[in-house]
């Protein structure tokens, strides 16, 4: 198990829960759900901002110490 921020860009892992519950309650409002397929898609030039597409459905930008309290597998 391992962050959502140690992603390589392209990677496809699998949401496996979260690490803070407060963040975990505004992820999952937004459709961020555990057993969700992730995928990186590109983080910004200083790597504060990371892309992720959630499933096939959308993609989001969140902050480097929020995408910390993702917890991924392969």
């Amino acid at each position: 198990m391992r962050a959502a921020t140690d992603l390589a860009p392209h990677e496809v892992a699998v949401i496996s829960g979260f690490a803070d519950m407060v963040v975990a309650g505004r992820l999952m409002a937004m459709g961020v759900m555990p057993h969700s397929q992730i995928e990186l898609i590109r983080r910004n030039a200083l790597g504060y901002t990371l892309i992720f597409r959630v499933g096939s459905r959308f993609k989001i930008a969140l902050r480097r110490d929020e995408a910390q309290t993702i917890y991924v597998v392969d």
